[in-house]
């Protein structure tokens, strides 16, 4: 991964340790709010001892903004090696194996987390201790933190790894003794509880992508092609609040076999997770159609729990630089009634970010990155006043006699479904700029007020561009 280029402010360190003596480094490197850059080789680290593993964190680094769709987000990569106490063995229905770890053999990992978190790492110690799978108790709340196979053979964690894979080889055929193309996630949901999501890397990476908007988290070769058409992951939360869920948790990274759902000893939630797009052969249906929208890319994750349940799915799209999605429950007979529809508009220009706010007197933060949803009803009243807009043009009502309506806002009268008006009203044309779209509400807003009405539905929430 490329290194971030250093600010002025950084201080050089030039072939000796750090005043604490942490690391050693040849060469010339930087030390600074980003992390560790440059082309120095790093010969020591921070170590950490937890339960069953030891953490010796090299050097971490911030990968920028480009590594996640929502701009309060910053994504490091950590390097690191990782030890275990003793050999680790795992035997279950799946697959046998041992792993232990050879000195010196590190892997990089990556951990996406908010951004007012990141900005207080400045140090190697921070790094272990707060970006630091071991100690999910330390990661920050919406922290995730991701680990691919392939960098961690001979590390020990091989263990971990080959065990996903006999779980994913009953699907798909893959060799159960390879740790390459499989992945882990740990995310910390809150203050009590982690979700884990294990399976195939891009499996894992689109799960990531589609529930929580952490993009290309995804590296290293795969094992997808063998899996074509199966392609899913599992997921189970642990509540690391107790210790038994804290054992549990730590069961899972000596092995990698995920429990079930057990109250008792702090696992829930388990759950198989689909994911479809445009670029995988599966095709996992929904009700959902966008009509004439043009979307990009296309993401679906659905989420069928153990104990049974509604299926969750989330769709998630791009057009340019804006992402678009719809969430909800699958039920029989079909209710959407609980579908919520929302983009995200990155890089406004202040005064569009300042006309949405107006448009939102109860807008939460500040900023330039708009985040606005609607419930499915909302979305109904929306659609209703583009039809409204239509018709006061078509009978020549006062103020819009001899009007022409805008081409978005006929689309928008006119689509079949709230899915595909909310995706033709909250997604740029050819051009791609965002601003457009807020014009677009704001323009809404504008005849719901001039007609008698109130605030205009939905909600917003400001974030830094």
């Amino acid at each position: 991964m490329p290194d971030t280029a250093p600010s002025p402010t950084d201080t050089p360190i030039l072939a000796k340790p750090t005043a604490s003596k942490d690391f050693a480094a040849s060469g010339s490197v930087m030390l600074g709010p980003n992390g560790i850059s440059g082309s120095a080789s790093l010969e020591a680290g921070v170590k950490v001892d937890a339960g069953i593993f030891s953490m010796k964190v090299a050097g971490y680094t911030e990968l920028g903004a480009s590594f996640s769709r929502d701009a309060e987000m910053t994504t490091f990569s950590v390097e690191a090696e990782v030890g275990v106490k003793g050999e680790l063995q795992a035997d279950t229905p799946n697959v046998t194996v041992t792993g232990t770890a050879q000195a010196g053999v590190r892997g990089s990992y990556q951990v996406t987390l908010p951004t007012a978190a990141a900005a207080g790492i400045t140090s190697p110690e921070q790094a272990a201790q707060q970006l630091n799978p071991s100690l999910p108790q330390n990661l920050p709340v919406g922290a995730t933190v991701t680990l691919n196979g392939e960098s961690f053979v001979g590390t020990g964690m091989e263990v971990v790894f080959k065990n996903i894979s006999g779980i994913f080889g009953a699907i798909g055929g893959m060799s159960t003794e390879k740790a390459s193309g499989m992945s882990l996630a740990v995310t910390r949901l809150d203050d009590k509880t982690v979700r884990v999501t294990a399976g195939p890397t891009e499996a894992v990476s689109r799960t990531l992508e589609g529930k929580l908007g952490v993009f290309d988290i995804a590296f290293g070769a795969t094992d997808t092609r063998r899996v074509e058409g199966q392609l899913s992951s599992r997921q189970v939360d642990f509540d690391i609040s107790t210790p038994a869920g804290q054992a549990a948790y730590n069961q899972f990274l000596a092995t990698g076999e995920l429990p079930k759902n057990d109250p008792a000893n702090g696992t829930s939630n388990a759950a198989t997770v689909q994911i479809a797009s445009d670029t995988l052969t599966r095709e996992v249906t929904f009700a959902i159609d966008l009509g004439a929208a043009v979307i990009d890319s296309n993401v679906y994750v659905a989420t069928t729990y153990d104990a049974g349940g509604p299926t969750e799915f989330q769709y998630t799209g791009t057009k340019g630089p804006v992402t678009f999605s719809v969430s909800g429950e699958w039920k029989d007979p079909e209710d959407p009634s609980t579908y919520t529809y929302a983009a995200t508009l990155p890089d406004l220009a202040s005064g569009t970010a300042n006309g949405l706010q107006d448009v939102y007197p109860n807008t939460t933060g500040t900023g330039t990155t708009a985040s606005v949803s609607f419930t499915h009803a909302e979305a109904q009243q929306v659609q209703q006043l583009a039809k409204d807009w239509l018709t006061a043009i078509e009978q020549g009502q006062p103020g819009y006699a001899g009007n022409t309506p805008e081409s978005w806002v006929v689309d928008v009268a006119n689509a079949a479904t709230p899915e595909e008006a909310m995706a033709l009203l909250l997604t740029p044309e050819t051009n791609n700029v965002p601003d457009v779209v807020a014009e677009r509400v704001s323009k809404l807003s504008v005849f719901q007020l001039n007609n008698g009405g109130g605030q205009l539905p939905g909600s917003l929430t400001l974030s830094a561009g």
